[in-house]
């Protein structure tokens, strides 16, 4: 529950970040930071749900995954909102692309990308009423690419 609340807040707080506010003097902000911490904090909340997709594809539970912070090619974590409404029957789609290991070796299994689908819950009846805010997880996608030697 403590997941959903923050990530709504995150929404909530991408909202106002991108509303342009008149003022006599504009304040610059750092985007790149912002964008980390961001990333970060979506990281957490979906780390349970990242874990169970990838133990789900590899059937083992001794694959762990790394962030690749500095490849240029793809974004670790990717957040879009539907153009079409609720395309794939969600307003929200998350990406994240990682590095998979076998937890007993040290060699690359490959580049997975995990996709979610996201919906808030606009009525929060299904969860603890001291929740403000709720989204509902679907895995819609996983992508394995073998390791380039």
């Amino acid at each position: 529950m403590k997941k959903l609340l923050i990530f709504a807040l995150f929404l909530l707080s991408l909202c106002v970040y991108y509303i342009p506010a008149n003022a006599e003097k504009q304040h610059k902000h750092d985007s790149k930071r912002m964008e980390q911490a961001i990333d970060h904090l979506i990281l957490d909340q979906f780390t349970d749900e990242l874990n169970q997709a990838v133990a789900n594809y590899y059937k083992k539970d001794t694959i762990k995954i790394q962030y690749n912070w500095w490849n240029k090619n793809y974004d670790v974590v990717e957040l879009d909102q539907s153009e079409k409404e609720n395309q794939l029957g969600h307003p929200y789609v998350i990406k994240f692309t990682v590095q998979t290991y076998d937890g007993n070796k040290k060699e690359q299994l490959g580049t997975d990308t995990v996709t979610f689908g996201l919906s808030p819950v606009q009525f929060n009846k299904e969860f603890d009423q001291k929740d403000l805010a709720a989204v509902k997880v679907e895995l819609l996608d996983y992508t394995h690419v073998e390791p380039s030697n």
